[in-house]
């Protein structure tokens, strides 16, 4: 018998996504949707709103593909798996966290509008050069 491991989402982002490189140059990226469900209060009789902050992980071109073209706010799907991982904080604390890990991320509803203005280029050239630094995962 085989594992089923499948989590399918539709939220929108609570926060701008974050992207990062491995120390092998790989793209990751990391941000949160909420997302919203119904339910019945008991007491009330009324339908009461629930939102869930769902923190999401992308890889590789996708990752590169989130930070470039999704804001805080725009309505995603999400096709994953569900991990659980474990770390240690600074202060040697023990700590546990559920994410997913995305196989495929869609962009849903119309793009943000982008306001047009001038920009100047900076003074110096900095390089784009991803930092060296291992993403703890």
């Amino acid at each position: 018998m085989s594992d089923l491991n499948r989590v399918l989402l539709t939220g929108r982002l609570a926060a701008d996504p974050e992207l990062r490189y491995t120390q092998s140059g790989r793209a990751v990226v990391n941000f949160r949707i909420a997302v919203n469900s119904r339910r019945m209060n008991p007491d009330t009789q009324t339908w009461e709103e629930e939102t869930t902050f769902v923190p999401i992980v992308a890889w590789g071109k996708q990752a590169e593909n989130c930070a470039a073209y999704l804001q805080k706010g725009r309505l995603v799907a999400v096709d994953g798996r569900l991990r659980i991982r474990s770390f240690e904080t600074q202060d040697g604390e023990r700590r546990r966290i559920a994410e997913v890990v995305a196989q495929s991320v869609h962009f849903l509803g119309p793009k943000p509008q982008v306001a047009e203005f001038e920009v100047e280029p900076p003074a110096d050239n900095i390089s784009g050069t991803p930092p060296e630094e291992e993403v703890p995962f």
